[in-house]
């Protein structure tokens, strides 16, 4: 017989069609994998009718049941998860658990009885993730002491969130820094025109644009944004904002989009699949949260040519170097973060230069293919 083909398990509670944050680099890293000749099996919850077996871009998906709320929700997904990995364990050689919840439970307990290597990957930013979550109540601490126990590989995008599982009593906890990737051919920058056509095709005016990809959640401070971009083009006001994405602060964000004077100056998108047009006809990223892991939007428009203006936290601090590939601002310093947006406002070319820098960066530091090689090695799979 030849030689067995490597495989993963990738175990995520939620995975495409739903296309959260974890997700989307779940799928991402998956497609990456394939790619590299690794075979992938994705575990998730069986909702909304979807089909209990299928492939998606060549991986296989197995949704498995799932019902009721909260706990019980949560206890039959593990159990089905443990029983599947028991009764297969063919099919796998590692698994990848997609964030420290309950199915991380039953995944690596299942993997450590098969003998077989478990990865598992923190999310969310310091402070209000999933660790954050879980230290708050008894059963969550102690589900980190179980993870802790059962030795798994655990992964952080950043240095913070290393730094906050020692916070949480699980200093002797394994544990590497492994960034998100992004597809640099999938998000690339605009070629010659393109940004005009594109700009005239969504109707959007001249000047430079400000954009923000994500949740239009508390915790990303958009409100600010719009308040200090109000002042800013004040002084320079050949600017405007485009905000995608859906949350509970929308209303919110309206609001003080129109009591800032920015009516005609902010507009507001749902999601799209066509995001990456989106950022080619952009020319700066804004990302001013008050935490963040390492934002899959922030990467993308670092691949697409953006320049960044970011709050200098978690994986945004790593990602972008200051007056090299964008402007970082301390969290509660809004006088910088208005004073850099005037900056690229009156400086012809600055946004230009600061995202070319941006593209070169992300494509030596978090090309997908090379993050998906260095996943199959903390695998095992050579």
């Amino acid at each position: 017989m030849g030689a067995q083909k490597p495989s993963v398990l990738m175990v995520s509670a939620n995975f495409h069609p739903y296309i959260g944050g974890a997700e989307k680099q779940a799928l991402e890293l998956s497609r990456a994998l394939l790619a590299l000749g690794v075979d992938v099996t994705v575990l998730t919850r069986r909702v909304g009718g979807l089909a209990g077996e299928e492939r998606v871009d060549g991986i296989r998906v197995r949704r498995l049941p799932a019902w009721g709320w909260g706990f019980v929700d949560s206890f039959v997904f593990m159990a089905a998860t443990f029983a599947w990995m028991l009764l297969h364990p063919r099919r796998f050689q590692a698994v990848h658990v997609h964030l420290a919840g309950s199915p991380a439970l039953a995944a690596c307990l299942a993997a450590r009885l098969l003998g077989k290597r478990s990865i598992v990957k923190l999310g969310g930013g310091k402070g209000i993730g999933e660790l954050a979550a879980s230290k708050g109540s008894i059963p969550g601490r102690l589900k980190l002491r179980a993870l802790a126990a059962l030795d798994p590989q655990f992964v952080a995008v950043n240095r913070e969130l290393v730094a906050e599982l020692a916070e949480h009593g699980l200093p002797s906890a394994r544990v590497v820094i492994q960034p998100n990737g992004v597809d640099t051919r999938h998000y690339r920058p605009p070629a010659g025109d393109e940004k005009a056509r594109l700009r005239a095709d969504l109707r959007w005016p001249d000047g430079l644009c400000f954009l923000y990809v994500g949740r239009l959640a508390p915790e990303k401070r958009l409100d600010v944004f719009l308040e200090e971009l109000g002042r800013a083009l004040k002084e320079a006001p050949d600017g405007f904002a485009v905000l995608i994405g859906k949350g509970e602060v929308e209303k919110l964000l309206r609001e003080v989009a129109s009591a800032s004077g920015l009516k005609g100056r902010v507009s507001f998108m749902p999601p799209t699949a066509e995001i990456g047009k989106l950022y080619r006809a952009a020319d700066v990223f804004v990302l001013p949260s008050i935490s963040e892991g390492l934002s899959n939007a922030l990467l993308e428009a670092m691949a697409s040519g953006l320049a960044i203006l970011a709050s200098r936290v978690g994986g945004s601090a790593e990602a972008v170097v200051d007056g090299g590939s964008g402007y970082l601002f301390e969290p509660q310093d809004f006088g910088t973060f208005r004073a850099r947006m005037v900056q690229l406002l009156k400086t012809p070319g600055l946004a230009g230069r600061l995202g070319a820098q941006a593209r070169d960066d992300v494509r030596a530091r978090f090309d997908l293919a090379a993050v998906a090689r260095r996943y199959r090695e903390l695998y095992g799979l050579y």
